[in-house]
């Protein structure tokens, strides 16, 4: 039985490569670019709406009821194949849906407009909106274009991440996709600002604050030994946070000598939290 389970799946999967290679050898042409989506649309295996959808497995398989796979503006796709009023198309971003591929109307996918230095421009109809951020589409746009180009490490826009503080009349924030990726905070009035890459605490300083933090969270300040070089992790992030993680020593309340693990997080050279607790 499982012999003939993996036959089955074998020759269904080489039946859709077939298919889909019959199709390609008929394109008008191959363009290979890659581009935008204008509308959300489930991809068909065939040039033709009335064609199957392509089965998005694990979701499937995880909430139990079928599923397709869909494009959508916060999408970007290669173009394979043109034939006719159609389009055969490969997922490029988001990254884990690279192996998905199939058909959709040319209509529905946009040539993405570009810089004079080549990146991305991106426009109303590229990012999503909701009702906090919508009525301020006009400013935000060129504030996001500006972003992508000028903060280092930004190598495109999470286009579903724009958000506005709920306790901030005029502060929103958008996540950059990078390695690792990191959130943008800025105000309607930035237009005219440069987003030059924040300035994260030095190790030194970060050291010396975290040993302050340890000090005073400790039961007995005077008995805290702090790890300085051994056991140290600092990392900066693009954003301009950072983390110290350390190890210290110091007697309890019931004068026992314990050891502690701290990790101190930053904003700029602001220590913004510590969080102590006891090495297992």
């Amino acid at each position: 039985m499982r012999t003939l389970k993996v036959c089955l799946l074998t020759l269904t999967a080489g039946y859709i490569a077939h298919t889909s290679h019959a199709f390609a050898d008929s394109c008008d042409s191959k363009p290979g670019d890659v581009v935008a989506v204008d509308k959300e649309y489930s991809p068909r295996l065939k040039p033709d709406a009335k064609a199957g959808k392509i089965k998005n497995e694990k979701l499937s398989k995880a909430l139990k009821e079928t599923h397709y796979h869909e494009i959508d503006p916060s999408t970007t796709v290669r173009r394979l194949c043109s034939q006719g009023d159609w389009t055969e198309v490969q997922i490029v971003t988001p990254e884990w849906l690279t192996h998905v591929q199939g058909w959709v109307p040319t209509k529905n996918l946009r040539v993405m407009q570009v810089s004079a230095s080549g990146k991305r421009v991106y426009i109303e109809n590229d990012l999503h909106w909701n009702k906090d951020t919508s009525k301020h589409k006009a400013k935000i746009v060129p504030i996001v274009n500006k972003i992508f180009n000028e903060r280092t490490g930004c190598d495109d826009i999470n286009t579903n991440s724009i958000q506005k503080f709920k306790k901030s009349k005029d502060e929103f924030s958008v996540m950059c996709v990078g390695k690792p990726g990191f959130e943008v905070k800025f105000k309607l009035s930035d237009i005219d600002k440069e987003f030059k890459d924040p300035m994260a605490v030095s190790k030194v300083a970060a050291i010396e604050a975290c040993e302050k933090a340890a000090k005073a969270k400790a039961t007995h300040p005077s008995t805290v030994s702090f790890s300085k070089f051994i056991n140290v992790s600092f990392l900066a992030r693009p954003d301009g946070s950072a983390v110290l993680q350390s190890k210290f020593t110091a007697k309890n309340a019931l004068n026992l000598q314990v050891e502690y693990q701290i990790q101190c997080l930053f904003e700029g050279n602001a220590l913004v939290e510590a969080n102590v607790f006891e090495s297992k």
